[in-house]
């Protein structure tokens, strides 16, 4: 295997650890913004180190992706090109949030003022790159790449079967806190199997276009 493929392996393992690393540290806030933004002052810094940590993974599912998509057919291809879109604008949410979230929480501001700024950084069309959109998009096609393997049978079955499980378990616990390095498990594990999977495939082809004997 080369080193840029090891780089690549390397990056697609690493991407679902710091993903849940990130989501598991990610303080409950619940849905009320008075309580949310409460939480966010108490619990600053874990708050910045959550969000940072989530880009990392949500930036280096990319090429985890790209090496997942290479073991089934055009389906595979399309449900990675979807999920694709979704990382990168969720990662690029995840560090705009982080820092606004960071800077509005800062000592010695009027908090009733910078909440307000804070919930307003994802309006109109020009907040539609760092808005909630990503997360569906994102999910949607970990779904279609799922299905594309499970019918393409280019892997065992139990792979895809636990990335759609961890698909399922990922959407409905987020945001709960800690729980989620549990529930979202099953999602770091496939991802991490289909792309060692992948990755000894391609190590696997002959770097010309001639047979190996």
């Amino acid at each position: 295997m080369t080193h840029s493929r090891v780089l690549i392996l390397a990056a697609a393992i690493a991407a679902p650890i710091l993903f849940v690393a990130g989501q598991a540290l990610h303080p409950a806030l619940g849905r009320d913004a008075d309580t949310a933004f409460a939480l966010m002052l108490e619990h600053r810094d874990q708050l910045i180190v959550s969000r940072l940590l989530t880009t990392a993974g949500a930036f280096l599912l990319l090429p985890a992706l790209w090496l997942v998509s290479t073991l089934g057919g055009r389906v595979t291809r399309v449900g990675g090109v979807i999920a694709g879109v979704g990382t990168f604008f969720n990662a690029v949410s995840q560090v705009v949030q982080g820092y606004a979230a960071w800077a509005a929480t800062s000592p010695g501001l009027d908090h009733a003022a910078t909440m307000q700024i804070l919930l307003r950084v994802d309006e109109g069309v020009v907040g539609l790159p760092v808005g909630y959109w990503s997360v569906p998009v994102f999910g949607l096609g970990l779904v279609i790449l799922g299905v594309g393997l499970l019918v393409s049978r280019s892997v065992p079955w139990w792979m895809p079967a636990l990335l759609l499980i961890g698909v399922v378990a990922a959407f409905f616990t987020a945001g709960l806190g800690p729980i989620v390095a549990v529930t979202q498990a099953p999602l770091a594990v496939a991802l991490i199997a289909l792309a060692t999977r992948a990755g000894s495939a391609l190590a696997a082809k002959p770097r010309s276009g001639h047979a190996v004997v």
